[in-house]
C-alpha cells in the first residue's frame, strides 16, 4: 500500500512539474508579447497625437489658489495639534497645609 502511494505521488509530482513549466513558457510568451504590443501602440499613439502648447485659464489660477489655502489650512491645524501649551498643563505642587 505505501508503494502505491509514492508511486501516485511521484506521479502527481511529476504532473504538477510539467503543468508549472508549461505555465511558465506560456507567461513568458505573453510577456514578450505585451512588450511587443506596448512598443507599438506607444509608436503609433505618439505619431498620431500632434503636441500643442497647453493653454491656461482661469480654472488653472483658481486651482491653483485653492490648492496653496488647502496646504496653508493642513499647516495650521497642524501647527496648532503639535504645539506645546504650557497653559494646558496643572502643576503638581498642590500646597497642602
Amino acid at each position: 500500500m505505501a508503494r502505491s502511494y509514492s508511486r501516485e505521488r511521484a506521479f502527481l509530482r511529476d504532473a504538477a512539474n510539467s503543468g508549472f513549466g508549461r505555465q511558465r513558457e506560456v507567461l513568458e510568451s505573453a510577456g514578450k508579447l505585451l512588450g511587443n504590443l506596448v512598443q507599438l501602440a506607444g509608436r503609433k499613439l505618439v505619431q498620431k497625437t500632434p503636441l500643442r502648447p497647453k493653454k491656461s485659464g482661469i480654472g488653472g489660477f483658481i486651482g491653483a489658489g485653492l490648492a496653496v489655502a488647502i496646504v496653508a489650512v493642513v499647516a495650521y491645524v497642524a501647527w496648532q495639534l503639535l504645539r506645546t501649551d504650557d497653559n494646558a498643563w496643572v502643576d503638581d505642587e498642590f500646597d497642602v497645609d
